[in-house]
């Protein structure tokens, strides 16, 4: 055995093998609405890349439209009063395309001007969970299937079935683009929304509030009926609970995304895609039908995460001192 000599220097501590003048980095918890909350962020970045959304979502859609005008030209579709083919699955493509030309500009915003990763819109692993939204998906199914099954009970459709052709075509186009055009909608209200005003107040209930309000306001007729409004408002806030409580975008996507589906496809089989998205006649029947519709997803989603042990919070590095 070898003794250690009494003048030898003692062997260092781990924790003292750090340069001088440095300060040790600290993992930090950080929910979902604080992810924009970067080492880099500075106050101007959230009006510049609110600008930049604006601006790049403009330029997405003329360039989308030009090109979409054009092919509806050259295949002989003549356009509606309104501008928009005649024909239901063009006018179906050219709604939902529209809408979700505004995911590639927000990605592309928070990446070049925010600059961290989009992954951090999708959920605090900086990633889309593809197994917990599949999950979400069975609930979303249940409760819109029996949403709509008591709403025909209360308030039964009105009209002919408008032939195989025609639902098949349009059923096809809206359940192949409308992934697309809910994740716009979610990256933007659930997602950039409320992380830009999370990365300068602790609360994320503004965010919140804000981002309710303008989602609702999108959509038409949401002003022409208080009912159609409120409705819009609390499909907004469940979602955004739900994005807060679980980590991530997931179970929004995974209840929008059947909302939406199960809307095209019954106003395909009816021929009344030209009114999918008017909230204009909502009476208080639709409502109550769907807030507690609203309601038992969440209730749902909420046990499935606990008992899934679903990620709640991300960490991101911090360097202690001044």
């Amino acid at each position: 055995m070898t003794a250690t000599h009494s003048s030898a220097p003692p062997t260092p501590a781990p924790e003292d093998d750090v340069p001088v003048g440095t300060s040790p980095v600290v993992l930090a918890p950080v929910t979902y609405d604080h992810l924009a909350r970067t080492a880099g962020r500075r106050w101007y970045h959230g009006p510049a890349a609110l600008l930049s959304i604006v601006v790049t979502g403009l330029l997405f859609m003329l360039v989308v439209g030009f090109t979409f005008g054009l092919a509806t030209v050259i295949a002989g579709i003549p356009f509606d009063t309104g501008g928009l083919p005649a024909d239901p699955r063009w006018s179906a493509a050219a709604t939902l395309v529209f809408v979700a030309v505004a995911l590639p500009a927000v990605l592309l915003v928070v990446r070049f001007v925010e600059r961290r990763r989009p992954g951090t819109l999708s959920s605090v692993t900086g990633r889309l969970r593809g197994r917990w939204l599949a999950v979400c998906l069975v609930p979303a199914l249940t409760v819109s299937l029996l949403a709509g099954l008591v709403g025909e009970l209360v308030d039964p459709t009105e009209g002919t079935y408008a032939g195989w052709s025609s639902f098949l075509g349009v059923a096809v186009v809206a359940l192949v683009l409308t992934p697309f055009q809910v994740a716009a909608e979610e990256y933007l209200f659930r997602g950039w929304i409320v992380q830009t005003f999370g990365a300068v107040v602790r609360s994320p209930w503004p965010g919140v509030a804000v981002s309710a309000v303008l989602f609702a306001l999108v959509h038409e007729g949401a002003t022409a009926s208080a009912w159609g409004f409120a409705d819009l408002v609390v499909f907004a806030v469940a979602l955004s609970v739900l994005t807060l409580r679980t980590g991530g975008l997931e179970a929004a996507l995974a209840l929008h995304l059947v909302h939406n589906g199960v809307a095209w496809v019954a106003s395909a089989a009816y021929g009344a895609t030209d009114s999918i998205a008017d909230y204009t006649e909502v009476g208080a029947g639709v409502f109550v039908i769907s807030a507690l519709a609203v309601a038992l997803y969440v209730a749902a989603v909420l046990v499935l995460a606990r008992r899934r042990a679903v990620e709640t919070t991300g960490v991101a590095s911090r360097r202690e001192g001044p």
